[in-house]
């Protein structure tokens, strides 16, 4: 009995936290209508997209926004997973397209929409620009189309040079997220993704610290 009301005190208090961080978020982008933001992390597989799909889905149930939640991290797409859903456009059809509403898909949410990432990425030297290019409009269109935008990408010490460059992506967007592994991420690669996000000019609302606990408690 003991053990299962611990998980669920673990559990209110992740969804409070959740809430905190959304509302610290809204009240950083208060002056962007609409507002648009970006997650990211200093290395890879620190958490950076459950915080984003966490954002999105509490800015839905928070809030009478219209979301979009949006996958940018093409190399390793995981958002679709999240929420059941398939990858069903490649680049071509991505670039092909109209407007981007013409590809979301919805969420199991009413005012959250999913921009999954494409089919069959290539990763070649001549793809690249065009895919960074092709990112950097997804966002404005976005921000046409939606009251508040997530976009997941891959970290800004990224492990392969043609992977989209989440500091471009960040630099269009009205500001940007950095999440860090506590215990784990080396305090060396966060100054250096900080310092690489603050000179390009990016709006870096906070660090995020995942999996912290206090040593008190």
């Amino acid at each position: 009995m003991y053990a299962l009301l611990d998980k669920r005190i673990e559990r209110f208090a992740q969804i409070a936290e959740n809430k905190r961080i959304y509302w610290g978020v809204e009240s950083a982008l208060q002056w962007a209508t609409p507002a648009s933001m970006v997650v990211t992390s200093a290395v890879p597989g620190e958490g950076k997209t459950i915080l984003a799909a966490t954002l999105a889905t509490v800015a839905a149930r928070q809030s009478s926004k219209r979301v979009l939640l949006v996958d940018l991290n093409w190399y390793a797409p995981a958002l679709h997973r999240f929420f059941g859903l398939d990858l069903t456009f490649d680049a071509d059809a991505l670039d092909r397209s109209k407007s981007i509403t013409d590809l979301v898909q919805r969420s199991n949410l009413y005012q959250l929409d999913i921009l999954t990432a494409v089919q069959g990425t290539q990763s070649d030297a001549e793809r690249a620009t065009d895919m960074s290019l092709m990112g950097t409009k997804i966002i404005r269109e976005a921000r046409e189309a939606y009251d508040f935008v997530v976009v997941d990408t891959c970290s800004v010490l990224r492990m392969n040079r043609y992977m989209m460059d989440p500091v471009n992506m960040a630099k269009v967007a009205d500001g940007a997220i950095l999440v860090v592994l506590a215990n784990e991420t080396p305090k060396s690669r966060v100054r250096r993704a900080h310092m690489l996000l603050e000179t390009a000019g990016v709006n870096v609302l906070g660090v995020i610290v995942n999996q912290w606990r206090n040593p008190l408690v």
